[in-house]
């Protein structure tokens, strides 16, 4: 080996080829680096590209313009009943960055908007008459038009004392507690004329359209006592609305209604003391105040 490393030829020769070995491997493991991060990149860029190839941006387009759509739609509904839900408004101006989870959510919001839309127009939201005031609130009041039999009495003369009325010499009375004494058949106190209004009235012209506030079903049509001339319509979810003291019925019992659908005319049938809708809310039959649904 000595002799090989003698001659100055030999050692380069064996330094270069020293080198190139080096050299080579060097090569090897850059190449082997390079290879690896490649393969990452490569696999994150199949992934990405995966997801984005698996949207269809078409549907998404359609899915968009359906949301914006149906939030028009319910807001110009609640907007004719002069109701507003900003809940509603807020869901149009939403705005969601990623493409990727705005794609799976459109689909959602397209499907709660419809499902929305179909519950709300179940809903008796908004006044059942377009021209008119309120006259009557929910709840206790004085009875408008009393029972007969304190008409009766109230109508009554009454009754003069039977003891001697004595006057002075210009013929004024001197015992007065005498005169006009109150008989024990006149009209009881006002508190004794109240009682329990189910719904509220609205004081509107004879003729008036009566509209149905909700989509539904009508359960009656027809005389109903002191309701005279009456409508009752079931919603679903246990709501029901009624409609009183009309004119003209347009509806028939099973029939099928929807919001703002013309039902009836206004007018003075029953026990009603002039022209006016009587209007009722009920919950699992029971009156609730109407001014709850009044307004979201």
């Amino acid at each position: 080996m000595k002799k090989f490393f003698i001659k100055k030829k030999n050692v380069q020769l064996f330094m270069g080829a020293l080198l190139f070995v080096i050299l080579l491997q060097s090569f090897v493991i850059a190449k082997l680096y390079s290879e690896k991060d490649d393969k990452n990149y490569q696999v994150n860029l199949v992934k990405i590209n995966t997801q984005k190839d698996s949207l269809d941006f078409f549907k998404l387009k359609n899915d968009l313009a359906a949301v914006d759509n149906t939030v028009r739609t319910i807001n110009n509904y609640l907007k004719a009943k002069n109701a507003s839900n900003l809940s509603i408004e807020a869901l149009s101006r939403d705005s969601l960055s990623s493409s990727v989870y705005l794609s799976n959510q459109s689909s959602r919001y397209s499907e709660y908007l419809v499902e929305l839309e179909k519950r709300l127009q179940q809903v008796p939201v908004g006044h059942p008459i377009n021209n008119g005031f309120l006259s009557s609130n929910f709840g206790m009041r004085k009875n408008p038009i009393p029972s007969k039999k304190i008409l009766l009495a109230s109508a009554r003369p009454l009754a003069i004392s039977s003891e001697k009325i004595e006057k002075d010499s210009a013929g004024n009375v001197i015992n007065k507690s005498n005169v006009n004494v109150a008989s024990k058949n006149a009209a009881p106190a006002e508190k004794d004329q109240m009682q329990f209004h189910k719904g509220i009235d609205y004081g509107v012209s004879y003729g008036s359209d009566v509209m149905c506030t909700a989509t539904g079903k009508v359960i009656f049509a027809g005389q109903k006592s002191g309701y005279g001339s009456c409508v009752i319509i079931s919603h679903g979810n246990g709501l029901a609305t009624l409609y009183a003291h009309l004119s003209k019925i347009n509806v028939k019992a099973n029939q099928s209604v929807k919001a703002g659908e013309v039902i009836a005319k206004s007018g003075n049938s029953g026990r009603s003391t002039g022209p006016h809708l009587h209007y009722e809310v009920h919950k699992n039959n029971t009156p609730v105040n109407p001014k709850l649904f009044l307004n979201l």
